[in-house]
């Protein structure tokens, strides 16, 4: 009996930094800042980093935005990237999603 529970005990231990390092959106940063940061550079992304027109309408890079995209997928410039990204959301009339 006692080398089941041990046997049961070192698997559920084996799991469970297995389980903790499921991937979490951005490359794995589970902080606020980078949680947020990946909320907001989807919007940006999907609705204010594209042409109205299409996907193959040349379009001309907001270079601003680009950098704050690459901003936030680094840990220690995430809180320069979240102003950025809000402004250009708010200019474009979006509104901004929860910060938790």
């Amino acid at each position: 009996m006692m080398s089941r529970t041990s046997a049961l005990l070192i698997a559920l231990v084996a799991v469970s930094p297995a389980a903790q390092s499921q991937e979490k959106p951005f490359g794995g940063y589970a902080s606020a800042d980078m949680q947020y940061c990946a909320a907001l550079s989807d919007l940006y992304i999907r609705y204010v980093g594209r042409s109205e027109a299409g996907p193959r309408t040349p379009v001309t890079p907001d270079v601003v935005g680009g950098v704050a995209l690459a901003q936030c997928k680094q840990q220690d410039t995430v809180a320069q990237a979240i102003p950025v990204l809000e402004r250009k959301l708010l200019d474009a009339r979006f509104t901004l999603p929860p910060r938790s």
